[in-house]
C-alpha cells in the first residue's frame, strides 16, 4: 500500500481543542479529522489566539496556530511549501482557498462552506465571490440546499460541489426514552426543583435569524392549555460569551411575564450541552433566516429528542416530517408553532415514537463517522470525476 495522501485543513480561526468555545466549524474539523488520520496524513492550521500554544495535537494530528494579520498567508504557504501537502481543504474562507490555489499550483485546494456567510453579498461583492469559487478544485457543503444555493446565486459556476451532512456522537448524548435518560432527566429535574415539568427546549445563538421571539410569543397560549410546560433557553448572542445584545435584552422583556416559566442559560460549552438535550420533551428551532444544517436538529434526534422546526435551508434534509419531528412554514409560525408544541406536550405516546425514530436515524444517517468516510472520498478522488 502506497503513502497515505497529504491534507492540510485550515480552520476559520483559533483551533481550539477542545471546540466547546468555539464555532461549530472548529467542532466539525475536531471530530471528523481523527476519524480520517488512518486513511490520510492531516495536518490543521488556524490563526493563534494569543493564549493556546502554537503547536498542539489532535489526537495524533499536528494543529499549528499561525500569527494573523498580513502575514497569516506567508505563514501557511512557508508551512505547506516544507510539507507539500496533495490536498488543502480551506474552511469558510473562499479569499484564502483563491489566494493558496494561486500560489501553490500543484495542489489540489477545496473550499469547504458551512454556510452562506462568506458568499454573501454582505461580505464581498458577487463579482469578487465567483472567481474564488472557480479558481478551487472542489466546493464541499453541509446540505443539499447550501449547493442550490450556490447554483442559484452563481449559475455559471463549474466548479464540482459535493454534499457531506454533519453528524453527531452518539456516545455522547443519553437517549430520553432509556432507562438510563429517564433516571437521570428525574434526578436533575428534582434538583433545579422542575419537577413534572414538560421542558420545551431552544439551544443556539440568540439571533434574529434564529426566531426566538416566536417562540417567545406563541409561550403563553402553550402555558393557558398546558399548566407544566417550562421554556428553557440556552445560549448566547456571541460564541463562548455571554455578553447581552439589544435583541437579547428584547427577548428577556417578553420573558418577563411569565418568569418562572422562561429560563435563560448561558452558553454551554460542548459536550455538557448534552445534559440540557435529556431534559428536553421538546427540541424548538424557528429559525427564518438561512440554516444550512444545524448541528442542534441531529444532537436532538441523537438524544431522542423531537424536533419541532421551520422548514428552511437544509432542516427539511434532516428532520422527517411527522416522522422525528413537526416541520413549520415560516408563513404559518402563527398559530403553527403553538399548535404543534401543544399536540407534542399533550402527547406522550408521539413524543416517545418521534424521538425514537429520530435516535435510528441519527444512528444509520447521522454519524460523524458518515462525514468522515465522506471527506476522505472526497479527499482521495479527483475532484472532475
Amino acid at each position: 500500500m502506497g503513502e497515505r495522501q497529504k491534507v492540510a485543513v485550515i480552520t476559520p480561526g483559533s483551533f481550539v481543542i477542545p471546540s466547546g468555545r468555539s464555532s461549530s466549524v472548529e467542532r466539525v474539523i475536531e471530530k471528523i479529522v481523527p476519524l480520517a488520520a488512518e486513511q490520510l496524513q492531516i495536518r490543521i492550521y488556524g490563526l493563534a489566539d494569543g493564549h493556546l500554544p502554537a503547536y498542539g495535537l489532535l489526537g495524533n494530528v499536528p494543529c499549528y496556530r499561525l500569527t494573523g494579520g498580513r502575514r497569516y498567508v506567508d505563514s501557511i504557504l512557508r508551512h505547506l511549501r516544507k510539507w507539500l501537502p496533495d490536498t488543502v481543504d480551506v474552511h469558510n474562507r473562499p479569499q484564502l482557498a483563491y489566494q493558496l490555489k494561486a500560489r501553490l499550483p500543484l495542489a489540489r485546494v477545496f473550499l469547504t462552506l458551512h454556510s452562506t456567510t462568506f458568499i454573501s453579498s454582505s461580505s464581498q461583492p458577487g463579482s469578487r465571490t465567483l472567481p474564488m469559487l472557480e479558481s478551487v478544485d472542489g466546493l464541499i457543503v453541509n446540505s443539499k440546499y447550501l449547493k442550490d444555493e450556490i447554483m442559484r446565486r452563481f449559475p455559471s459556476l463549474t466548479t464540482p460541489i459535493s454534499v457531506n451532512p454533519l453528524g453527531v456522537s452518539l456516545e455522547d448524548f443519553v437517549p430520553r426514552w432509556s432507562l438510563s435518560g429517564e433516571l437521570l432527566r428525574e434526578a436533575r429535574l428534582a434538583d433545579f426543583g422542575w419537577n413534572n415539568r414538560k421542558i420545551v427546549l431552544f439551544i443556539g445563538r440568540l439571533l434574529p435569524s434564529k426566531g426566538v421571539h416566536h417562540l417567545l410569543e406563541v409561550f403563553p397560549t402553550v402555558l393557558e392549555k398546558e399548566k407544566d410546560a417550562m421554556l428553557v433557553i440556552v445560549g448566547s448572542a456571541f460564541y463562548g460569551v455571554n455578553r447581552e445584545s439589544d435583541y437579547v435584552r428584547k427577548l428577556k422583556v417578553l420573558a418577563e411575564p411569565y418568569k418562572d416559566r422562561v429560563v435563560f442559560l448561558p452558553y454551554v460549552p460542548y459536550p455538557r450541552v448534552a445534559d440540557w438535550y435529556n431534559l428536553a420533551d421538546i427540541l424548538v428551532v424557528p429559525s427564518g433566516g438561512e440554516e444550512a444544517f444545524g448541528l442542534v436538529n441531529v444532537e436532538a434526534m441523537a438524544s431522542a429528542v423531537p424536533v419541532v422546526a421551520t422548514g428552511v435551508g437544509g432542516i427539511p434534509e434532516i428532520v422527517m416530517d411527522g416522522v422525528t419531528g413537526v416541520l413549520l412554514s415560516p408563513e404559518k409560525l402563527d398559530p403553527g408553532l403553538g399548535d404543534s408544541i401543544l399536540r407534542l406536550l399533550e402527547s406522550e405516546e408521539e413524543r416517545r415514537s418521534m424521538g425514537r425514530a429520530g435516535r435510528e436515524l441519527a444512528r444509520i444517517r447521522f454519524r460523524w463517522e458518515h462525514t468522515s468516510d465522506r471527506w476522505v472520498s472526497i479527499m482521495k478522488r479527483n475532484p472532475s470525476n
